[in-house]
């Protein structure tokens, strides 16, 4: 940027753009004047206002009135000693803090404050653990007219005075800070955490502070070190071995207690009793077998242990029916998902099914007893009078007959026979096409009746006569295609 020039010569010529330049500074330094008077003037009325807010502060002994401000910080690590106030006009040389750990308010031996804003503890505190913080502002002035802490001495403002200033900045006032403080010196509503140490089934655990009794109700939460092979006992903070049971009642089990798993017992004035367990009972029966492969489960004691059954397929299937022998479906042992299992005929068995019904899904085919036997019963009363029969030998033979008549069939064997037993023979006649025959009784294509041999084979039709000894009997007859 080009200022004015300031090295003027006598005898110099001053040109208008001289002119202009100083002119053009001297509005600019007229604007910073202008910002500058602004800025004085903030600053006194942010004076003016500190000022005022001193003097409505002063009590009637001409001592500033203090101003707390109060903070109920806890603990998230184990250990832990730093606290950082939460307040954005702390000043440590000016200010003064107090510190009070659950319902105790700590001497300063015990803590610090470290910059920026840090309360120090001198000991580490457990996960959980409230630390209430207050900052004193407008402490009293020192002889040098600064604000000092020093003047602020015990028999000024006793640290009961102190408490009590805590106590109304908690909810509730002084009967609330009560309330809670006597929550907070019941040990066992307190549940602290502590890593185990000691051996597998004998463990120790130590909280700071240290716990004042085992007394029953009190609980902690620990984090195993090392998993447990049996029985296990809890000694914390040396007050004995006690054994660690399930809610059930009944000993933890090997594999129980996970190392690193974190577990909250409960004394109950014999036992640590682990919380959550659930109290399973320890009487399943179920075994390896008895659950699907891959798959696996907390049995009896809470063991857990992987299936073995097998997981079978689908078993649908479709069985068919071919002849005389009956299918069979073998299904696997193991886990199926079901499935159906459909019996049918084999369609090849059409022709033995009468035509118009249909069986194991096969409709039938078979026409008037084709590739079937029909058969047909009957009585009539024998002749009284003969007729000639032809014979094997090319004459004829006159015997008693019964007529059949009426069939749907062409029969291939009649039977007939006397309704009651006369004498030792001709007790019936047998006629079977195809067959020869030598005697009365006999199958066969010939018959022989009364000393001859009647050949019936080209006579049986579906309605004949057939020779019957003797005459006026009632005959039963069949007759088979």
């Amino acid at each position: 940027m080009r200022m004015a020039k300031t090295n003027w010569q006598y005898g110099e010529i001053v040109t208008e753009e001289d002119f202009n330049q100083l002119g053009q500074e001297v509005n600019e330094a007229t604007a910073g004047l202008a910002v500058l008077e602004e800025q004085l003037g903030e600053a006194e009325q942010s004076s003016k206002a500190y000022t005022d807010q001193q003097i409505q502060l002063v009590t009637a002994t001409g001592i500033p009135k203090l101003v707390t401000y109060s903070y109920a910080l806890m603990a998230d690590q184990q250990g832990q000693t730093d606290f950082e106030i939460p307040l954005e006009t702390f000043v440590k040389e000016t200010d003064t803090v107090t510190v009070a750990r659950n319902s105790t308010v700590l001497s300063t031996e015990r803590y610090s404050v470290v910059d920026p804003k840090i309360v120090r503890l001198a000991e580490g505190v457990n996960i959980g653990t409230e630390i209430f913080v207050q900052v004193w502002k407008n402490v009293p002035i020192g002889p040098d007219g600064a604000i000092s802490a020093s003047v602020l001495a015990n028999d000024t403002v006793t640290e009961s005075k102190m408490a009590d200033e805590m106590k109304k900045d908690v909810p509730g006032g002084v009967a609330g800070y009560d309330s809670f403080a006597m929550h907070l010196a019941d040990f066992t509503q307190q549940i602290p955490y502590a890593v185990t140490a000691g051996s597998a089934n004998a463990y120790t655990a130590s909280t700071t502070p240290p716990l004042p009794a085992l007394v029953a109700g009190v609980a902690i939460t620990v984090k195993f070190h090392a998993e447990n092979t049996g029985v296990a006992t809890l000694n914390w903070n040396g007050k004995g071995a006690k054994a660690i049971k399930k809610a059930n009642g009944s000993d933890v089990s090997s594999g129980n207690l996970k190392l690193n798993g974190v577990y909250t017992l409960r004394y109950d004035g014999t036992n640590f009793i682990l919380q959550g367990e659930g109290g399973i009972e320890n009487d399943a029966t179920a075994v390896a077998a008895d659950i699907l492969t891959s798959k696996t489960a907390y049995v009896g004691d809470g063991v857990k242990i992987t299936g073995t059954m097998p997981n079978t397929p689908s078993q649908t299937a479709t069985l068919q029916i071919t002849g005389s022998a009956k299918p069979t479906k073998v299904v696997p042992a193991g886990y199926t998902p079901g499935g159906t299992v459909t019996a049918e005929l084999a369609a090849a068995l059409a022709n033995r099914i009468l035509a118009g019904n249909t069986i194991g899904g096969v409709a039938g085919t078979a026409v008037d007893g084709a590739e079937m036997k029909k058969f047909a019963i009957g009585s009539a009363r024998s002749s009284t009078s003969q007729k000639s029969f032809p014979t094997s030998r090319g004459g004829t033979s006159n015997q008693y007959y019964i007529n059949i008549s009426g069939l749907s069939f062409v029969p291939s064997i009649v039977i007939a026979s006397l309704s009651y037993t006369y004498g030792s023979s001709y007790q019936g006649t047998v006629f079977r096409r195809g067959y020869s025959s030598g005697y009365d009784g006999q199958y066969g294509g010939d018959t022989e009746l009364g000393g001859a041999i009647l050949n019936l084979a080209s006579s049986i039709g579906t309605s004949f006569d057939f020779p019957i000894s003797p005459s006026d009997n009632n005959i039963s007859w069949i007759a088979i295609s």
